[in-house]
């Protein structure tokens, strides 16, 4: 109790002399500077700049920019106990340390509460691909494919590409938006005469069961010619319009298999021994029913959307284009690589299939009179008509009520082309594709104070934020009435818009920047080492290479990463739930990879671990595992970087030029070793490397007991071993290859390191319990920056600070729940535009 009462009057006493420091110039002379000169300006002054960091040359006044940065840069190492270093001789007390962070914190707040009106963050940005192709998708009301006619969006891992500084828009890329505003129109808008319908069918019939699969089957592996896994040829079809497919099908299940996944992808034939052919999938479903109750399934798309094969020319006559519907048995238990076993495995029987396009329930189509809407005006009044279309498509496309000037350079437009064009539909076709070439229509809405209100913008950051998309009707009538802002509509809002599917494409597209996911897809996997992780071609010229024309188990594992986070945020689960969590987001084969049972079918769901699982939260999900790898060995450092940057929220500067690679310091292949640690404490040796390496390395060992796959494996083989894969002569079956790889994996991995500053943690279980106990505050900071600069589509700076503390605050009470902290954010002075007003 005694103990108690010195230690409470020693935290009043610390926190009085705080509260009666002085301020300003002569704090820094007698706080900072002092403090500086005693245990930092050694290392980081005129003669030697560690880090390139210099302050020596500190003089106590933090307006400006460059020395806002640094001054924050300072407060942010001292508050995290980054410096001065922890083998520093002397280190200075901690009251030492926390008056001068009080010091430079008090001096920030003043300069950015002082300062806030002078800073204006670029705004003119752009839209992305992403919320360019979406727009047009809510505007016109389907989907169209358009982004593979447009640059490729920059990149940059773990920062966001909706910001002024990536979006950009050069002249090469208005000629393809113009491309794409004509190949829009022309399908929103139809010609008024009801279409030719063009239709096919195909049927078939079991024969040749006594030679294995029937010719009405598709089986898991290759199948026999003339069966609907050959496709079924499309000669007639429309240039637009929406289509059906229909086919009867039903599934033989061996024993302990519940069902089937198909898919029907749509394109060019696969049937040849190339892997450039162009599909894409129509859809998927999953078949139970036996084949005494065939069941017939529908797919449903816009023939725009699927590539096709242009028609020869024969004797100076050009062929009709064509296209292939081709069903696909996608069904994976992780044997896939193991030998052709199509009559032990599930398969489809598909006995007819028919095509039919275009199909409307109505003609014209609904896309077709929300534009062209029936109304008297159009025989009555046409320039009054044409007036109204162009006001609603303009006030739609521009997020905002469109101005009598803005409809009348339109309606001049269409007056100039409709006399060649002769048409209404053909003329509004033209002019309406110069409003989606508009910058009003491909930048992001800012207001103006004239025709664009600060509501009309709100309204659009909010959509843009969750939705990636322009606003829906209900949020333009909110902004239109002002009541967006009032802070129970906002979370009513998000709320309804988390709710909608259309948030999917938010969720993914920010977790896949957030966390740096794209590499994943092109790390080379080493198939000696590992083969059976992706589905091989097993004969002919390409044996060996990636089997094309289906998704893979890296997919699967993108859309784990994505759905778990999109699974968090509909539970509003803590951040604690990115660190470690008692379930999984799996469908089949992941689950087969992974080695959790009993998981049938390929759709995602929630699934309950147990600890020998070893899985649970982002950091044993295979996206980033193998992404931060090798291909056949797991990589510290890379994963050390992953842990810092997306989790943590450190800046983790690339080496210097002049800093040499892992492999020359080492003398070894970092890229073919099964194990690095020890290669990185050759590289540590070097003290060029250990300034960094020190308070990098530690972090990734803990890694370690996750192979370059993503798996579990606390033994790898010895050095230089290679990895057999199954050989029914070999093996005997696939329990005696599994002895195999045990009996070859008898090196122990060690996964032990110090992190710094803070104590030596054993394996992925001691890291993560280190990182929710002493670090949790850290990660919600992390996850709530980066939720905000991507909603607002710019960097934080000092000037965002002190909000982003206070909405850190308040989110610490309810445990940093990540719907809640959305909510904060779009409630915020920094989203809704007024801080500092």
């Amino acid at each position: 109790m005694i103990l108690r009462g010195v230690a409470l009057v020693a935290l009043l006493s610390c926190a009085l002399q705080l509260h009666a420091a002085p301020e300003g110039r002569a704090g820094f002379e007698s706080i900072a500077a002092p403090f500086f000169k005693s245990n930092c300006v050694k290392c980081h002054g005129s003669e030697k700049a560690k880090g390139q960091v210099t302050l020596h040359d500190l003089d106590g006044d933090l307006a400006g920019e460059r020395n806002l940065k640094r001054w924050e840069l300072i407060l942010d190492v001292l508050k995290a106990g980054e410096m001065p270093p922890e083998e520093a001789v002397n280190r200075p007390a901690k009251t030492e340390v926390a008056a001068v962070t009080h010091w430079i914190e008090s001096e920030l707040r003043k300069v950015v509460e002082q300062g806030r009106e002078e800073v204006v963050a670029p705004q003119v940005r752009r839209l992305t691909n992403f919320e360019y192709e979406n727009t047009i998708r809510d505007l016109i009301g389907f989907r169209i494919k358009l982004t593979d006619n447009l640059p490729k969006d920059p990149e940059k891992p773990y920062h966001f590409n909706n910001t002024a500084e990536f979006m950009l828009l050069g002249p090469e890329q208005v000629d393809r938006y113009l491309e794409n505003a004509r190949k829009v129109m022309a399908s929103a808008i139809v010609d008024p005469a009801e279409p030719e319908v063009h239709r096919a069918r195909r049927e078939w019939q079991s024969h040749g069961l006594d030679r294995g699969l029937g010719l009405d089957e598709v089986g898991v592996w290759g199948n026999r010619r003339h069966s609907p896994a050959s496709g079924m040829g499309l000669k007639s079809f429309p240039q637009t319009g929406d289509f059906v497919i229909r086919l009867q099908a039903s599934a033989i299940l061996p024993p302990g298999v519940k069902g089937v996944p198909l898919r029907l992808i749509l394109g060019q034939t696969i049937q040849l021994n190339s892997s450039t052919q162009r599909v894409e999938p129509v859809g998927d479903a999953y078949v139970v029913n036996s084949i005494d109750e065939p069941k017939v399934y529908e797919f449903r798309g816009r023939i725009e959307n699927f590539p096709l094969e242009r028609g020869r020319v024969i004797r100076g006559k050009r062929q009709p284009d064509s296209r292939v519907i081709t069903p696909q048995v996608l069904y994976d238990d992780g044997t896939l690589n193991d030998g052709n076993r199509n009559l032990v495995m599930p398969r489809v029987v598909i006995n007819w299939m028919e095509f039919e396009a275009p199909v409307a329930d109505v003609w014209p189509p609904e896309h077709h009179t929300r534009i062209l809407f029936d109304s008297p005006l159009r025989e009555k009044n046409p320039d009054a008509y044409v007036r109204e279309v162009i006001d609603r498509f303009v006030s739609r496309a521009f997020r905002r009520p469109a101005s009598k000037a803005e409809v009348e350079r339109f309606y001049r437009i269409y007056k100039l082309v409709n006399p060649e064009l002769k048409t209404m539909e053909a003329s509004m076709r033209e002019t309406l594709a110069t409003v989606l070439i508009s910058p009003q229509f491909l930048y992001h809405t800012v207001a103006d104070g004239k025709v664009t209100s600060h509501t009309d913008e709100l309204a659009s950051r909010l959509s843009y934020f969750l939705w990636g998309s322009m606003p829906d009707t209900a949020l333009l009538k909110l902004a239109a009435e002002g009541r967006l802002a009032e802070s129970e509509v906002m979370k009513q809002e998000v709320n309804r818009m988390l709710a909608d599917d259309r948030s999917k494409g938010f969720v993914r597209n920010f977790t896949m920047q957030w966390l740096s996911l794209a590499k994943m897809k092109t790390v080379p996997i080493n198939n000696q080492l590992f083969p059976r992780f992706l589905y091989y071609v097993s004969a002919g010229e390409r044996r060996g290479t990636e089997q094309p024309y289906r998704p893979t188990i890296r997919d699967y594992m993108l859309e784990e990463t994505t759905g778990y986070v999109a699974e968090l945020i509909r539970r509003n689960a803590s951040v604690a739930s990115l660190v470690d969590s008692d379930f999984a987001w799996l469908n089949q084969p992941l689950a087969a990879h992974y080695g959790v049972p009993g998981v049938d079918g390929n759709q995602f769901r929630a699934v309950s671990l147990r600890p020998e699982y070893r899985l649970g939260g982002l950091l044993t999900h295979g996206s980033m595992l193998i992404g931060n790898a090798t291909g056949s060995a797991p990589h510290p450092i890379y994963r050390a970087v992953w842990l810092r940057e997306a989790i943590l929220g450190d800046e983790v500067k690339p080496p210097p030029a002049d800093v040499p690679a892992l492999t020359d310091t080492a003398g070894e292949s970092a890229e073919k070793a099964l194990t690095i640690k020890d290669l990185l404490a050759k590289h540590r040796q070097k003290e060029s490397c250990n300034d960094c390496h020190a308070r990098l390395d530690p972090w990734g060992i803990p890694f370690e007991h996750y192979n370059a796959i993503g798996r579990y494996q606390p033994f790898v083989p010895k050095e230089g071993a290679r990895v057999s894969g199954f050989n029914e002569k070999a093996h005997g079956d696939l329990a005696g290859y599994t002895v195999y790889l045990r009996s070859i994996n008898t090196e122990k991995v060690e996964a032990v390191a110090r992190v710094p500053n803070g104590p030596e943690v054993e394996g992925m279980v001691g890291l993560k319990n280190y990182l929710l106990k002493h670090r949790k505050n850290d990660i919600a900071e992390n996850i709530l920056r980066r939720l905000l600069s991507y909603g607002i589509g710019r960097k934080l700076t000092t000037h965002d600070r002190f909000v982003v503390g206070e909405l850190i605050e308040d989110s610490a009470v309810n445990d940093y729940r990540l719907l809640d902290m959305i909510i904060a954010i779009c409630q915020s002075r920094v989203f809704s535009g007024t801080a500092g007003k």
